[in-house]
């Protein structure tokens, strides 16, 4: 992956639209690398959350977890931004996948057990693009925050 460094970056909506993300195992994985980009404390440092969802969760059942993780840093450098391949993935993520993927999501964004301001914009943003309700979000971003101050 490049030096991609804002979440947010501008990144022009044709080139989201040219990104075409087809597997919805490939856009699951690419939403969550976006997550992980989020982490302002851990920075590059190895995501057991992250790991652990790609390589266990039944989405990505009969995918190799490092070639998924390839795609999905290739799907990145293309984007430009992680909110940008965030907009890109979400066309091929069934709607029955994308509650699961919410949790999964701030389970990630959430493994050191802190909210920093940027994993709350990011919050935010997910909401959005999931279309959860601010009650089962803020359930759910009580219940993560809770497990991982373990």
């Amino acid at each position: 992956m490049k030096g991609i460094s804002s979440f947010f970056h501008k990144t022009t909506k044709a080139k989201v639209q040219a990104l075409k993300i087809e597997d919805e195992a490939a856009a699951c994985a690419a939403v969550l690398l976006a997550c992980r980009r989020a982490d302002e404390i851990q920075g590059e440092e190895e995501n057991a959350a992250f790991l652990t969802t790609i390589r266990s969760r039944n989405i990505f059942i009969g995918t190799d977890p490092e070639m998924l993780l390839v795609k999905a840093g290739q799907y990145l450098d293309e984007a430009g931004s992680a909110a940008a391949l965030i907009d890109a993935a979400m066309g091929a993520i069934r709607e029955q996948t994308r509650m699961p993927l919410f949790y999964h999501c701030l389970d990630v964004i959430l493994s050191n057990g802190l909210v920093t301001p940027r994993e709350h914009e990011v919050f935010e943003y997910l909401k959005g693009k999931f279309k959860v309700d601010d009650e089962t979000a803020f359930k759910a971003l009580e219940v993560l925050l809770v497990k991982n101050q373990l």
